[in-house]
């Protein structure tokens, strides 16, 4: 097991984050799940308890008693789990104040103001626009040299699309991509934080225009919605950032995709071979390399039992999709890269009322990228795979880069 620490009270910490776990976060995943149903860590300078157990994650997410305002119940939470204040950051409280991290009636509220942006009819509508789009990024990218895929191609796929829907001008584009993974990767505390201030400015500089110039977006449609009195002020801005984070998250689904792809080259062969096995490919690629390790916090106000375990009350519970996702329990050899396995039951996606809202686009997003690219070029790793570099922190699964080489195919389908 990785190394512990011991408290006066509670067991021992497990210490997940290291080089190695950023890396590949499987093995220690594997260990935290067979070892006990729920295990404590640190975390952000808190004390959390990771669930890694597939039957268990699925039916917390599902669970209404579970709460997810950190807000409400901040100095319980603070007294009982803070461990080590020096590693925590201070994020701007408005940050905190979206549907994500809200419970019923506000979650509701706030949802369903989102939520008819992305109706299955809304995202069909948008199908054209983004097939553009992925040819228009394809026919600019250089050939026969080494290039970064995620700054030439996923990144820039995201950024228009989520800016596009927000209604972000074209020149205000460049900045915010660095700080929302800045938000959930960095390295240190000041870069966080740094971050964490710099997305809310750019929020509230955002709302201000659309409040002059309002157009046919969801950050104007937000407006009116405050307008109207469905949100307060906070509220707004919070969801606004919300918007700007979540919608990178199929870029780095789709870049973590074709990294596993380029690593299992008879898999990749059989999918450019065989386009009906995209869909299986998608949801393998969601089970398999989810961009998530864990999903933001939840807790419960009375104590919880899980197997031998009972987490006290208003202790911090993170769900592991990653692990999860890998039990052995509900996967047969879940540690295999499989296209061709029956991958639905994946919590890629999270499950319950915070299911991701966006799933569809995002799937829109990263079907049509892969049926272009793969249609239209061959590709391979422009280094080892052992040499490409995923960034660190306990939450999401990001690549630093894709370093690759891509050369078009003689009958490529433009």
């Amino acid at each position: 097991m990785p190394d512990t620490q011991h408290t006066d009270v509670f067991p021992a910490l497990v210490k997940l984050i290291n080089r190695r776990f950023m890396q590949d976060p499987y093995d220690d995943l594997a260990k935290v799940r067979e070892t006990e149903a729920a295990t404590p860590i640190e975390n952000n300078g808190m004390r959390m308890w990771v669930v890694g157990r597939y039957d268990d994650a699925r039916a917390l997410l599902a669970d209404s008693s579970l709460k997810k305002d950190l807000v409400v119940k901040r100095k319980e939470i603070l007294e009982q789990s803070l461990v080590r204040p020096e590693r925590r950051p201070r994020l701007p409280h408005a940050i905190r104040r979206n549907m994500l991290d809200r419970d019923e009636p506000d979650h509701t509220r706030l949802r369903s103001l989102l939520a008819k942006s992305f109706t299955s009819a809304k995202v069909e509508q948008m199908k054209p626009k983004v097939e553009r789009l992925v040819t228009d990024l394809l026919d600019a990218i250089p050939l026969g040299r080494p290039i970064d895929l995620i700054e030439e191609f996923t990144r820039p796929l995201a950024v228009t699309i989520i800016a596009d829907l927000l209604g972000v001008p074209a020149e205000s584009r460049e900045d915010f991509p660095t700080w929302e993974n800045d938000i959930l990767t960095a390295p240190d505390i000041p870069q966080i934080e740094e971050a964490g201030a710099a997305l809310v400015g750019f929020s509230e500089s955002l709302l201000a225009a659309k409040k002059l110039d309002p157009g046919p977006d969801l950050i104007s449609g937000l407006v009116e919605d405050h307008r109207n009195g469905a949100l307060d002020d906070v509220e707004l801005i919070s969801m606004v950032t919300l918007m700007l984070i979540a919608g990178m998250e199929p870029g780095s689904a789709l870049s973590n995709g074709l990294f596993t792809l380029l690593r299992h080259p008879a898999q990749l062969s059989a999918l450019a071979g065989d386009p009906g096995l995209l869909t299986g490919c998608i949801n393998e690629i969601l089970r398999y390399e989810s961009p998530f390790r864990m999903l933001t916090p939840r807790y419960s106000e009375c104590p919880m039992k899980l197997g031998d375990t009972t987490i006290p009350a208003n202790e911090l519970i993170l769900v592991s999709v990653a692990a999860a996702n890998r039990d052995p329990r509900w996967f047969e050899n879940p540690d295999e890269f499989d296209i061709t396995r029956d991958a639905r039951g994946h919590l890629g996606f999270g499950r319950g009322t915070h299911r991701c809202l966006g799933a569809q686009l995002g799937w829109l997003e990263m079907e049509t990228a892969l049926t272009r690219l793969l249609s239209r070029f061959s590709i391979r790793l422009a280094v080892p795979a052992d040499e490409v570099v995923w960034r660190p922190g306990m939450f999401m699964r990001r690549l630093q880069a894709l370093p690759v080489v891509l050369t078009e195919l003689a009958c490529s389908e433009r």
